[in-house]
């Protein structure tokens, strides 16, 4: 049959995008079904090599993208049909640029000529989630053309580089007009096209990237003699630091205290907030003189506080395009993930670990015993509260080997840190919507996680959230 027909067409045009995605990282896709996006769905549903996830809800599909693609570190896929159907995944694709989360939305419309006539499930869909997407493109209508085909490809390995090196959403609009529904021949002979002799999947449209290995970067003079200067440097971990990341080992190994607004890094410091609301507390021997800041924006509005008020250079790491520093402390910025610079270099001599560590410990010490207080508390108090909530099921859910945990904002999250046992908060991974810090699509975020590598969940959210 001639590919000239709109809905054979449509649906080649379609899966050679498909194709393209899949070779560049995606595997997860979140569709919710309408008419318009025919072409893609079936397309995406018909690769080998995706996992596709029906879901009603638009809103809820794009969270559940989003949770996919923070699991993973990989881009996700959201699709859906034309009109407002695109518009409940605002809220997910905000929360995707803020968390430089790579999300991809493949949002169907109308050809050009319903636009603007008052055409049914018609709407400006062009930049309609305005300078959040890191990348925005509009294909146009399928058009039978080798060039056009081979744009498709390029785009595809846009899509996904711009959403993962440039850290957030993008945005693909793909209009296609009627017919929509390919009949089985022609999708039977598009997928013929796309497989060779053998059975495999035709390569002539992968993207090769050559690997090169690079030395870390060196860590600026200016920060080696501010760290060989410093008495009382702290470290503050702030959501969505990376634990495993080199960095947290080697200030582990050097004696540096870790503050830990984040779930998972060993050795960290969970209930500093409890320590810091103390206004007495910042005396002499813990005032840091030098302050290393990796992830968001802490959580606690205590650490904030310290942060805004303190009198130490501030040195933030970051590779999000919007540099966090909410408290606009930050005296010093290091662009890029922390593992990018060579830190076992960056402290040469046993003195400066000693002096460090003792640091860390008197630390360890004041939490410990503010930590003991509130033990002392919670075994006294006979109502059932938040507190014993976290308290009691932390290390339970830490010995069932559950896969993560995810978190809501406002009180649940900040509770978690407060009252969950330190041990558990720093062995058990974690997933928190902390870009936009919103309490909406929390439940879709955990469903998303939990199915991006089939493992089992635990979800603590508050009721409105819920709701």
């Amino acid at each position: 049959m001639p590919w000239s027909d709109t809905a054979g067409l449509s649906f080649r045009w379609s899966y050679h995008l498909a194709d393209a995605l899949s070779r560049n990282g995606v595997r997860h896709v979140f569709i919710s079904p309408g008419s318009r996006s025919t072409p893609i769905t079936l397309a995406l549903t018909h690769h080998p090599r995706l996992i596709c996830h029906s879901v009603l809800d638009e809103r809820a599909a794009s969270f559940m993208a989003l949770g996919a693609a923070k699991k993973t570190g990989k881009p996700a896929v959201f699709v859906c049909t034309s009109g407002t159907a695109a518009a409940n995944a605002y809220p997910a694709v905000i929360e995707a640029r803020m968390s430089a989360t790579p999300l991809i939305l493949l949002t169907a419309d109308r050809p050009p000529s319903s636009r603007a006539t008052g055409a049914s499930q018609t709407i400006d869909q062009i930049k309609m989630y305005g300078d959040y997407p890191v990348f925005f493109f509009d294909s146009g209508e399928p058009v039978d053309t080798p060039g056009d085909f081979r744009r498709l490809s390029q785009l595809g390995v846009q899509a996904c580089r711009y959403a993962v090196d440039k850290g957030g959403p993008v945005h693909l609009n793909l209009p296609f007009r009627k017919p929509l529904e390919p009949s089985n021949e022609q999708i039977s002979a598009c997928l013929d096209r796309y497989r060779d002799k053998t059975g495999q999947m035709d390569t002539r449209h992968e993207n090769i990237t050559a690997t090169v290995t690079q030395s870390p970067r060196p860590v600026p003079d200016s920060i080696l003699e501010m760290l060989h200067q410093s008495r009382h440097p702290l470290v503050v971990a702030g959501p969505d630091s990376n634990p495993a990341s080199i960095f947290f080992n080697w200030c582990r190994d050097n004696g540096l205290p870790m503050l830990c607004e984040t779930g998972g890094i060993t050795g960290g410091i969970t209930r500093h907030a409890l320590f810091l609301s103390d206004d007495t507390s910042m005396h002499n021997i813990l005032e840091p003189d030098l302050i290393i800041r990796t992830g968001g924006d802490p959580i606690h509005r205590t650490t904030l506080a310290m942060l805004e008020t303190g009198q130490a250079a501030q040195v933030v790491i970051t590779d999000h395009p919007d540099q966090p520093d909410a408290t606009l402390s930050a005296t010093h910025v290091l662009r890029g993930n922390p593992d990018d610079y060579d830190w076992p270099n960056a402290i040469p001599d046993t003195e400066t670990r000693n002096r460090f560590a003792t640091y860390r410990n008197a630390w360890i010490s004041a939490v410990d015993t503010i930590s003991e207080q509130l033990q002392q508390i919670l075994l006294e108090e006979v109502r059932l509260t938040d507190a014993h909530v976290y308290h009691h099921l932390l290390p339970l859910i830490q010995r069932s080997g559950i896969g993560r945990v995810v978190v809501s904002n406002s009180y649940p999250i900040r509770d978690y840190l407060l009252y969950g046992s330190p041990d558990a908060v720093n062995t058990l991974p974690w997933l928190v919507n902390r870009g936009a810090s919103g309490i909406d699509g929390l439940s879709a975020t955990a469903i998303g996680s939990a199915l991006a590598e089939r493992q089992p969940t635990v979800l603590f959210t508050g009721d409105l959230a819920f709701l």
